[in-house]
């Protein structure tokens, strides 16, 4: 009787583990959502020429979400999805490894949208850059929701 005790508390450790990332994935798309919200209010804004002041705010408040969702995919999301991943094994794990690849560069890209525009930097044109950049998130959340499709949701069922 003990065994099945135990089994059950191994069972229980894994879907506890589970949820908790779970819980960490839905934080970070609430936080997409809010960067996607953003994105289209500023695109908004500078296309139909809304004043200077209320525009960089918006930006500003962009960049920070920006910065603080990117910062969350690679310092906590990533690797908690990686560690998932490991209990899968190693076809799993090459998987993960090939789209965590492909979604490093996008960081690159919204870093440097980052440091030129955040808190007054100018230069640029802005509708050109947020055009460039929304494609690249685009992209990016498709790598990102195919990272979270193998190696997170086939554990649903199990937990």
């Amino acid at each position: 009787m003990a065994r099945g005790f135990g089994m059950n508390k191994k069972i229980n450790r894994n879907g506890d583990r589970w949820r908790a990332v779970d819980v960490l994935l839905q934080r970070w798309l609430v936080e997409r959502q809010q960067l996607l919200s953003l994105l289209c209010e500023l695109s908004g804004q500078v296309k139909g020429g809304a004043r200077r002041v209320e525009t960089r705010q918006t930006l500003d408040r962009f960049c920070e979400v920006l910065v603080d969702y990117v910062s969350a995919g690679h310092f906590e999301v990533f690797c908690a999805l990686l560690e998932e991943g490991e209990r899968f094994g190693a076809r799993r794990c090459r998987e993960a490894a090939r789209l965590y690849a492909s979604i490093v560069p996008t960081t690159g890209v919204a870093l440097d949208f980052n440091d030129h525009f955040f808190n007054g930097g100018s230069g640029r044109d802005l509708a050109l850059e947020l055009s460039r950049l929304g494609q690249i998130l685009a992209e990016r959340f498709d790598r990102e929701d195919a990272l979270v499709w193998r190696m997170h949701m086939p554990r649903r069922a199990v937990a």
